[in-house]
């Protein structure tokens, strides 16, 4: 069993813009580099089309810089050894730009609810409770922030594939289990995946 290692989590801010960018430049996807020009712009960017590769990466970059400074992003950074090692895309559901596939779930836009979209961990960090001390700050957030419900989107039926998935991609919604064991609850199922609350 892997030994939990010590992290801060820390509030995304402009001041921790180069944290964030040195850790999707360098560490976040060494092992899916199909993702790597993502800089965890996807829910925060209009329109329909979105390109998760690396060519497309210097563009996302520029345009997440840019929503950092001005206070426009936001989130959770771990941090390990003054390093960030992992990254969670955690805010209040309504200040998403695009929910994507996930705005059919939304019944009420108005519900004060928090929403965690994605867990990013770096290789060399997983399996040690960088996962569920973001979720654990992501709930005491979203509490001070006077939100009253935590949501999240765990991947319950993966779609199947005859390679093995990367450990980004299966990962990136953060386990059932994770979010079971930290006291959420299934509020609905649907095919590829649950939508998991806990009221806080």
């Amino acid at each position: 069993m892997s030994h939990t290692v010590k992290v801060e989590v820390l509030e995304l801010t402009p001041g921790l813009l180069d944290e964030y960018l040195n850790f999707f430049d360098k560490d976040a996807f060494t092992d899916f580099p199909e993702w790597s020009g993502c800089y965890c712009g996807f829910y925060d960017t209009p329109g329909d089309e979105w390109d998760s590769s690396a060519k497309a990466g210097p563009a996302h970059r520029a345009a997440r810089a840019e929503r950092i400074r001005s206070g426009q992003a936001h989130g959770l950074l771990a941090i390990a050894n003054r390093r960030a090692v992992g990254w969670c895309n955690a805010q209040a559901r309504s200040n998403f730009l695009n929910m994507r596939r996930y705005a059919t779930v939304v019944d009420d836009p108005a519900e004060p609810i928090g929403s965690i979209m994605c867990f990013l961990v770096a290789p060399g960090h997983r399996g040690k409770g960088v996962g569920r001390a973001l979720l654990s700050a992501a709930c005491d957030m979203f509490r001070r922030d006077r939100l009253e419900i935590a949501e999240g989107y765990p991947t319950t039926n993966p779609v199947k594939r005859a390679w093995e998935t990367p450990w980004a991609e299966e990962n990136y919604k953060g386990s059932l289990s994770m979010y079971l064991k930290a006291g959420f609850k299934v509020h609905r199922q649907l095919e590829r995946f649950a939508i998991v609350r806990k009221g806080l």
